[in-house]
């Protein structure tokens, strides 16, 4: 299979494409369906992909498109999903889903909830271990949705979405930005009505 990764950090997730033998090509500019037929892409795997997949790519690829992302959908779905399950208290995790012209939409592959010791970890930390998971979690299920043997679903929760320029509003205001253990993050957060 060839495979189009569409990630800033791609190094683990090759890992997994190289053990079952897919090819790939790593990109992270915008995508157009004449780029997917110049380069017989099979499927497409976005991870921390910071553009919009456009319909027209979407149809073409005829739902073999993934994302992975490091929320409990549908919980935080956007930006910064990990700095917003700690600010209000949704649970923190990682997802597999499908790419539908919404964000962060897509029918769920696979997610699982993580706990994170809010006394324990920094913003930063955090993304760090939701990393990891996501990308444990990959290496486990690529096998399966490569071959389209994962029924996805909807979930019953509404869930939240978020835009960057709210995390930089509230990242603006902690004086070590990622850095900030999430306990005191909250509690500056929530002395300062922010």
């Amino acid at each position: 299979m060839r495979v189009l990764l569409l990630s800033p950090y791609p190094d683990n997730v090759v890992e997994t494409l190289k053990k079952e033998g897919d090819s790939f090509i790593i990109y992270n500019n915008v995508i157009k369906k004449d780029y997917l037929k110049d380069k017989s892409i099979d499927f497409i795997i976005s991870y921390g992909y910071s553009h919009i997949i456009s319909k027209e790519v979407l149809n073409y690829m005829n739902n073999k498109v993934i994302n992975l992302h490091i929320s409990y959908l549908p919980f935080n779905k956007g930006s910064h999903p990990n700095l917003w399950s700690h600010i209000e208290g949704t649970p923190s995790g990682i997802s597999i889903h499908t790419v539908d012209e919404g964000i962060d939409t897509g029918e769920i592959l696979f997610r699982s909830e993580l706990k994170i010791e809010k006394e324990l970890h920094t913003f930063e930390s955090s993304y760090k271990l939701l990393r990891e998971g996501i990308e444990s979690l990959f290496a486990d299920k690529w096998k399966e949705i490569r071959v389209n043997n994962v029924k996805g679903f909807f979930p019953k929760e509404i869930g939240t979405f978020h835009y960057k320029k709210d995390s930089e509003v509230i990242l603006s205001k902690l004086d070590l930005g990622w850095k900030t253990n999430i306990s005191e993050a909250i509690k500056i957060i929530n002395d300062n009505n922010i």
